[in-house]
């Protein structure tokens, strides 16, 4: 049984309010939010001067049956978008023809085969692109491995593309994959919002420059509280790491992008549209409270995404959890007003901080309940639901409509 004691649910519909009436950040265009023409590392682009990826075409034979062996028959179904979890907050994600990863990263050091799948496996299903919401280990660390291996597009923060072309070169594999630079912790900036033309054949991707989970020990003299819960620690000795060599390059990973805390290299949420159907993916969740300018300037994009969010992937346990508890989790899905919120990066991956989606379970669902518009939650549960599908047919008359 867990506790939840917190005044997050109103707290976010105070912050909601707020960014309702207006912010003196205003939205940027494309143009004006994207970075200066000053790129010249080699394979390294920014939004400004990329070319688009090809539109889909049908992969190989040999390339199809690793695919349907891995993610199952009709994974690439052109009218369904689709999403396997792999750990963390980590997805493969199938849209319009197109695969692509959403960070990348194995769960290692501690567990082992945790996920039914690893790196190996995501290598070989050559995704077209690798979007990374922040570089630290538990989200890139492998980013590298398969972009050298696939020549995905990593599509990351400036440093995150050098951290993981060093660990592909490290590793003997191709550190040659081509790179999108979004930017770095103050560029663009926090609350920007750059549109960018990923795919020749699909509607641009809006990126969001939001900022890292961060405990604030000011709010617990406000009223804020920790999340208290049980962590799942059975985990651990049941699927228990036994080899050195994983071991060792976890630890070689784990100051990767600065370790904790905000990342040099930024922190990055994507909303993707395919037809009538968008959905927003973020890794963590930033500090989300009145009278905080970045808190604001968040809020602000949030609500000013150019397409509703009809399914969000939703980070829900960061370092806030030791001060506000949910609240900055719970002012993501406020502000998007999804249909759909599928709650990520609670599972069991590491001791101490990853409680175990059982852990979090209802207080969650409780908390999500007190919305003044509840999404339905697709509650993710470890380790039963790694690898399996949620699809969402495009053209399902639910996603219609407009917001």
């Amino acid at each position: 049984m867990t506790t939840f004691i917190s005044r997050a649910g109103l707290l976010a519909c105070a912050l909601f309010l707020a960014a309702c009436m207006g912010s003196s950040n205003e939205q940027g265009s494309a143009a004006s939010m994207a970075i200066s023409p000053n790129e010249t590392r080699p394979n390294v682009f920014e939004a400004s001067n990329f070319a688009p990826l090809p539109a889909a075409d049908t992969p190989s034979a040999e390339l199809q049956a690793t695919r349907e062996r891995i993610l199952g028959p009709n994974a690439m179904d052109p009218e369904q978008v689709k999403f396997w979890w792999v750990g963390v907050s980590s997805f493969i994600a199938s849209m319009k023809g197109h695969l692509f990863l959403m960070d990348a990263w194995e769960i290692v050091g501690v567990h082992a085969d945790y996920v039914p799948i690893g790196r190996e496996e995501l290598a070989a299903i050559q995704p077209e692109a690798i979007f990374i919401g922040h570089g630290h280990f538990d989200h890139a660390a492998d980013a590298g491995y398969v972009a050298g291996l696939s020549n995905a597009l990593l599509v990351a923060g400036s440093n995150v593309c050098d951290i993981a072309r060093e660990r592909a070169a490290s590793e003997g594999i191709p550190n040659t994959f081509p790179c999108l630079n979004l930017g770095d912790h103050s560029t663009p900036g926090v609350g920007s919002v750059q549109s960018i033309k990923i795919w020749e054949d699909l509607p641009e991707v809006n990126v969001v420059q939001h900022t890292h989970s961060a405990a604030e020990p000011a709010d617990l003299l406000s009223g804020g509280m920790p999340l208290v819960y049980i962590p799942n620690v059975l985990t651990f000795p049941t699927y228990l790491n036994t080899s050195l060599a994983e071991a060792l390059r976890f630890v070689g990973t784990l100051r990767d992008d600065g370790g904790v805390g905000q990342p040099a290299g930024g922190t990055w949420a994507y909303h993707f549209r395919a037809g009538d159907f968008a959905w927003f993916w973020h890794d963590s969740t930033g500090v989300m409270k009145v009278g905080n300018a970045e808190s604001e300037a968040i809020a602000n994009a949030l609500t000013k995404l150019p397409e509703c969010v009809d399914v969000q992937l939703n980070a829900i346990v960061g370092f806030g959890l030791l001060t506000s508890a949910y609240r900055d989790a719970l002012a993501y899905v406020a502000l998007t007003q999804p249909k759909v919120a599928l709650p990520t990066h609670h599972d069991a991956w590491t001791p101490g901080i990853g409680g175990g989606a059982a852990a979090y379970e209802s207080t969650w669902l409780n908390a999500v309940a007190k919305l003044p518009k509840p999404p339905e939650v697709d509650y993710l549960r470890d380790p039963v639901d790694y690898m399996k599908a949620r699809s969402y047919n495009i053209n399902d008359a639910r996603w219609a409509g407009g917001c």
